[in-house]
């Protein structure tokens, strides 16, 4: 008998596995090794029903039944893998055991039951993937144009459970508008999350319910309170600039970033503006004015025409001193983290006080 010797006076027998392709319906033998160099192929025949090629089943598992061809075709793992415990997955309504399925290889989760902080739970994992060191990867998908890696679930499709970190690497210039910055130049899924070569994160905005209009990209900004603080007082030159400021000018301050705008080590503090940040919030009063006039909040650089853009602030000789809040985005380029006030009417001291910024 090939592959079999008996040996010994008991005539216990020793199996070996033999390096010829299996009959049909015969086991092939764990340890044997390909030292052909050459690929070891498995290959359906013409005849064979759709099932896995290749199938290992964890401890009592029962063998499923093969699936029957959809119309003469279906696609089926090259390797299906049910763990030991695991329940194949059923889909739809009526149920449909959903396996095998159309991915290469599929994993069916087998049970297992683990210690953890809040006593035993039992978990079932379908892959696992471990990668090593800094650089290790342990699951990745690609994709030319779809969908590198999908989590579907009845709870949580998609989640961090290690330290809970998520990295997002920056899209790729040719996807953005203005590269390095956003908003992306495609149309959004219902759900997407895109960071440009800013760091700046945009998500989609589905369109207004009824609206004709596809959905749209939408920056997604924080708004963080700080410790308010006084960075333009034109009555005792706080800002770099005395007063009072003359009529039909621009002034221009900053850059508004990191430890300039209290003074001491507060960059990214509550009592300072982050080095990052885009915009500022706050206050500005004009006081110690001859007649009316008015005053404009505005990013450096921006154009600004005191006959068609809007102002921030109207005052009056009526009121010895008014005030408003605004909220103004910071200039770019080289007026990075600076921005601009114009005064018409009439001449007027000025004061700024910040109490937020936009990052």
């Amino acid at each position: 008998m090939a592959g079999v010797a008996a040996i010994g006076a008991a005539g216990a027998l020793v199996v070996r596995g033999t390096p010829a392709q299996a009959l049909t319906g015969q086991a092939v033998f764990q340890g044997q090794t390909n030292d052909s160099s050459a690929t070891t192929n498995v290959i359906p025949t013409a005849g064979s029903a759709p099932a896995p090629l290749v199938q290992a089943l964890g401890q009592g598992v029962t063998a499923p039944t093969t699936v029957q061809p959809v119309n003469g075709v279906q696609s089926v793992p090259l390797i299906g893998a049910i763990g030991a415990g695991g329940q194949l997955p059923g889909i739809g309504n009526p149920i449909v055991i959903d396996y095998p399925g159309f991915a290469p290889i599929q994993g069916v989760g087998g049970l297992a039951t683990v210690a953890t902080s809040t006593g035993a739970k039992q978990v079932s994992e379908g892959l696992n993937g471990w990668g090593q060191g800094s650089t290790g990867i342990g699951v990745t998908g690609e994709s030319d144009s779809g969908y590198g890696v999908i989590g579907g679930s009845g709870g949580i499709d998609i989640a961090a459970l290690g330290n809970g970190r998520i990295m997002q690497a920056s899209a790729l210039d040719s996807m953005l508008v203005a590269p390095p910055s956003g908003p992306p130049n495609y149309l959004p899924n219902d759900f997407e999350q895109l960071r440009d070569g800013l760091g700046v994160l945009w998500v989609s905005q589905p369109a207004p319910v009824g609206s004709p209009a596809p959905a749209f990209w939408r920056r997604l900004n924080s708004t963080i309170p700080i410790t308010p603080s006084r960075i333009v007082d034109t009555r005792g030159a706080i800002g770099g600039i005395q007063g009072p400021l003359a009529a039909g000018a621009t002034y221009t301050w900053g850059p508004i970033t990191g430890a300039t705008i209290v003074g001491g080590t507060n960059n990214g503090k509550p009592t300072g503006v982050d080095a990052h940040a885009i915009g500022i919030v706050g206050n500005v009063t004009v006081t110690i004015y001859p007649g009316n006039g008015f005053v404009a909040v505005f990013p450096a650089g921006a154009l600004f025409d005191p006959n068609t853009s809007p102002s921030t602030l109207n005052f009056s000789s009526a009121d010895w001193a008014l005030a408003n809040a605004f909220t103004v985005l910071l200039g770019t380029g080289a007026n990075a983290g600076k921005f601009s006030i114009y005064v018409g009417g009439n001449s007027t001291q000025v004061i700024v006080d910040v109490v937020a910024y936009l990052i």
